[in-house]
């Protein structure tokens, strides 16, 4: 068997799974045994021909970051979790306002730079980009530094929904009984499903505390009164 050394970016790890599957089924016998291993070598071929292993050799610097490409400056989407962190477990703690917000200005600074270096870079090869259609945005994405440009997007206006989540609710009254009760699953959606996180808390959450809000000043206007 022949190896091949080039350095190789596979982030997609059903993919992986999968092919290790393949693998070993291979060695017994090239025919499938079961439906199940007939399906994961379907999968697998099919992914291997819709994403095929990306060469990391071949991606291009950025030249505002240093000449560092996307998968040298993968590590840094993951330069928000130490805010989401504080989010969750210290919402009222005097810094977590200011310090949540390192992680989106960081990933939105190499936002920024990366964009600007892959437009002065282009040498004008590719199509012009087309943001209107499905078929556009898709053969953007082809190119891992634009995977990496979009992934960084996600990642800082992720962080800022989360941050504005929690803010949000403290000044809404949000006791921490009703911060982890309520507040961390929209969270948790905010940081792995973006969208629906936000929508969870705009629709149910917030209009709880506003009912539970009205309730306590009603309360007390009577009381007063």
């Amino acid at each position: 068997h022949s190896f091949d050394s080039t350095p190789r970016l596979d982030s997609f790890s059903l993919r992986h799974a999968i092919n290790v599957i393949e693998t070993i089924g291979s060695t017994h016998h090239h025919h499938c045994r079961t439906p199940l291993r007939c399906r994961l070598i379907s999968i697998s071929s099919s992914l291997n021909q819709a994403m095929p292993p990306i060469d990391v050799g071949s991606l291009k610097p950025f030249l505002l970051l240093g000449g560092y490409n996307a998968a040298d400056l993968w590590p840094t989407t993951n330069l928000a979790m130490p805010g989401w962190l504080l989010l969750v477990l210290a919402p009222r703690w005097r810094h977590t306002a200011d310090l949540s917000l390192v992680g989106p200005i960081v990933s939105a600074t190499i936002y920024t730079l990366s964009a600007i270096s892959m437009i002065i870079t282009d040498d004008g090869s590719g199509d012009d980009p087309d943001f209107m259609s499905l078929e556009g945005v898709a053969s953007m994405f082809r190119d891992p530094s634009a995977v990496f440009l979009g992934w960084t997007h996600y990642v800082a206006y992720d962080a800022l929904v989360g941050r504005w989540i929690v803010l949000d609710s403290i000044e809404r009254g949000a006791s921490l009984k009703i911060h982890y009760l309520l507040i961390v699953p929209c969270l948790f959606f905010a940081l792995m499903l973006g969208p629906i996180g936000f929508i969870l808390y705009i629709f149910i959450v917030r209009t709880l505390l506003d009912s539970k809000s009205g309730n306590t000043n009603s309360d007390t206007k009577e009381k007063s009164g």
